[in-house]
């Protein structure tokens, strides 16, 4: 339901968007093309935000400054320390449409 309305918030902003609903498409997704973006829940279905982190970073490391993570444990302690020590972008849920959009941009703005 998250990626859906995250999805159309951004094409609401004229963005093409592509979808995943597991880590695993969507690491096959970044086989096939390169993307401006990756915004990825923390707790994704079959594989963890960390091992999602770890797997971007060992096989497209340019992308990890567009990777932007959505998560609503920020507060758990090992999800903190997690957010700290990589220092990619996080949105909190619940997070406003508006959140999202600025996100983005700063990605759209990185190297």
């Amino acid at each position: 339901m998250v990626r859906d309305a995250v999805a159309m918030m951004l094409r609401t902003d004229d963005h093409e968007v592509v979808t995943a609903s597991t880590a695993a498409e969507a690491l096959g997704l970044l086989e096939r093309g390169s993307y401006d973006v990756i915004v990825s829940d923390l707790r994704i279905p079959y594989m963890d935000g960390p091992t999602f982190y770890r797997e971007v970073k060992q096989r497209w490391p340019a992308a990890l400054p567009r990777l932007i993570f959505m998560t609503g444990s920020a507060e758990d302690p090992e999800s903190a320390r997690f957010l700290r020590e990589t220092g990619v972008p996080v949105l909190a849920k619940p997070f406003t449409p508006e959140s999202l959009r600025q996100a983005v941009q700063r990605a759209f703005g990185a190297p």
